[in-house]
């Protein structure tokens, strides 16, 4: 299910800029969250809840688990200033330059080359916690 939304909904040679949909993104956490608390019983519609709950019953190690909660605030960061900048749901960055300068900037960082440096570093993070969970 994961891949095939991964697959359907990040528009195509877009990956880099869908901080919801692409390899690493949100939605590899959510669906972490979701999974993990399917398989334990728990009700927690929250996912940073969902993602705590988790690290707090050692169902993922220590460093996965925190790994996977600071990641993951990381691109909710993100998304809400882009929220914030738009006023509707964004999950995808922007594909021009000088829009992505001003996200970078709004986000604390001083060029878009480092805003996308370290949101390649978040997701990296959170689809290596990902793959150890549904493919481990």
């Amino acid at each position: 299910m994961r891949m095939r939304i991964e697959n359907e909904r990040t528009p195509a040679g877009q990956d880099a800029l869908a901080i919801k949909t692409g390899k690493g993104g949100l939605m590899d956490a959510e669906f972490i969250a979701q999974a993990l608390c399917l398989a334990n019983g728990w009700h927690e519609p929250n996912t940073l809840s969902a993602l705590q709950k988790v690290r707090d019953a050692n169902v993922l190690s220590q460093s996965d688990a925190e790994k996977l909660i600071e990641n993951y605030r990381q691109l909710r960061r993100v998304e809400g200033i882009l929220r914030r900048w738009s006023y509707e749901g964004e999950t995808l960055l922007p594909n021009d330059d000088a829009p992505l300068y001003r996200v970078a900037v709004r986000c604390g960082w001083a060029s878009a080359d480092e805003l996308m440096k370290a949101i390649a570093k978040f997701r990296k993070a959170i689809r290596e916690v990902y793959l150890k969970v549904f493919d481990g």
